[in-house]
């Protein structure tokens, strides 16, 4: 990404957040007023009520934006740059993640579904995969670290499930995981 690219991201990301907290408390405050003027002036009840509800839903709407965008952006290591990005992948990272992505893993290793060919053709690989992931020596990468989120988890974008993916991109995207480990320096 562009250094441009990359500033006009962040301000977007900054002016979703401030719409976010906007918004909702915009909507509670309609809302408290509704709850109020129950007692005070019954007229104001219903467009305050009404007000706070359309508020509500426009926060939730920006919510989501704020979140998609912080979504897309974890996909480029450029975007790293941007605390937001940083910080929504590196929760990724976390060893409690780490751990129940592993046990996830394992899971599938142990029982896996006559359909899930892909899962016993790497099976040794996704091993690999779960002991480091819970290795606490070890530290992981944040794009890694969501890299394996969606391995696990996305249903799209997973090669391990979307067959529509070629079957080779279990093991780069496994292997591209696995380069995201670093000795934990004490």
């Amino acid at each position: 990404m562009y250094a441009r690219v990359l500033e006009e991201a962040e301000a977007r990301l900054v002016d979703l957040h401030h719409d976010e907290v906007q918004r909702i408390a915009l909507s509670a405050v309609a809302l408290g007023a509704s709850l109020a003027a129950t007692v005070v002036y019954e007229p104001l009840v219903m467009p305050l009520f009404l007000g706070g509800l359309v508020l509500g839903v426009l926060g939730i709407g920006a919510i989501w934006r704020h979140w998609d965008l912080l979504d897309r952006l974890a996909d480029d290591r450029d975007a790293y740059s941007i605390p937001a990005v940083r910080a929504y992948a590196a929760r990724d990272a976390r060893m409690d993640r780490r751990r129940s992505n592993a046990a996830q893993i394992r899971a599938w290793i142990h029982d896996p579904l006559p359909e899930d060919a892909r899962i016993v053709e790497f099976t040794e690989a996704l091993e690999e995969l779960a002991r480091e992931l819970e290795d606490e020596a070890l530290d992981l990468d944040p794009a890694s670290a969501l890299a394996c989120r969606r391995l696990v988890s996305d249903p799209l974008a997973s090669p391990l499930f979307n067959e529509a993916l070629p079957g080779e991109d279990v093991g780069s995207t496994i292997v591209r995981i696995r380069s995201g480990f670093r000795r934990r320096l004490v």
